[in-house]
């Protein structure tokens, strides 16, 4: 009996060491951006801090300014991870496609959200979810929302790989508690970013979605097309259209011919790479600039 007491009273002896530890570790994270007069470096230093606050593995701080593609200026990578796949590929248009920049541009959400929270209940069949998780080897994602006057947004995206624990809902209470502190931080860092001297895309690419395909399919097909580019399953598809399974099945087989891809793979590079076919400036079907 007082074995058993023993132990557990050890159990909070540590947990309560570790929860100090991490406090006077976020301390000490404040005291170093304010000290470095939230520039750049500083924001580096912020980042770091948040993953240990939460014990994330790695994380990435991106800006989406208003009318402009966003820019991803942190990422603390692990080896195993590769910049092309998670940051360059990520900014030239997948983000599109985000659940975290869906919610933020769409409904314009602010706070600490899990992946779970914001994405479909199919979104593991998704490539996005493919090239952005399951080959990164991820566990789970937090991304942290701020939105700003200008329109513009800034998420903080913290991770844990597959041999780690998803995150908890004391971790996203944390962030929450801190997020009034973190939004007065980047506020004063966004001082230090050169703005854009006028808006050059106009929500250019955000329009290439919604118009993707539509030089080709018929509307009935384009809307099943952007649902499964969001990473709903034919069986939901068919629920939410109040459709049955073989009529969707049957649009979406037409939609591979008609765009001459053969899977959602397939669906998902060619979507990419007509985003990065458009002039500045286009409009229409993004399709139409492909040789």
């Amino acid at each position: 009996m007082f074995g058993k007491i023993t132990r557990i009273v050890n159990w909070e002896s540590i947990n309560l060491m570790s929860s100090i530890n991490n406090s006077m570790r976020w301390y000490k994270t404040l005291a170093s951006v304010v000290e470095k007069n939230f520039n750049s470096v500083a924001m580096a230093e912020l980042l770091k801090g948040l993953e240990h606050l939460i014990h994330g593995s790695s994380g990435l701080i991106t800006i989406f300014p208003a009318y402009q593609s966003p820019q991803t200026t942190h990422h603390r990578l692990l080896a195993n991870e590769d910049p092309i796949s998670q940051v360059e590929l990520y900014d030239s248009g997948a983000y599109l496609l985000d659940p975290f920049y869906r919610i933020a541009f769409d409904k314009k959400a602010e706070g600490a959200f899990t992946i779970k929270d914001v994405s479909p209940e199919d979104f593991e069949a998704s490539e996005y979810y493919n090239l952005f998780y399951k080959k990164l080897g991820l566990s789970d994602e937090i991304c942290i929302l701020f939105q700003f006057d200008d329109s513009s947004i800034i998420s903080i995206s913290l991770v844990r790989h597959i041999d780690e624990e998803p995150f908890s809902k004391n971790n996203i209470e944390q962030l929450n508690t801190v997020y009034p502190l973190i939004k007065s931080i980047l506020t004063e860092w966004r001082k230090y970013l050169t703005q854009p001297e006028a808006p050059n895309l106009e929500y250019q690419l955000d329009n290439a979605l919604v118009k993707f395909g539509s030089s080709v399919l018929t509307p009935r097909e384009g809307v099943i097309l952007h649902l499964i580019l969001h990473g709903y399953s034919i069986k939901t598809i068919a629920e939410k259209l109040e459709n049955s399974l073989e009529t969707i099945k049957h649009h979406r087989k037409k939609i591979y011919i008609k765009l001459d891809v053969s899977s959602q793979s397939e669906l998902f590079y060619l979507f990419i790479a007509s985003l990065k076919a458009m002039p500045e400036g286009a409009i229409g079907d993004p399709l139409t600039f492909l040789d």
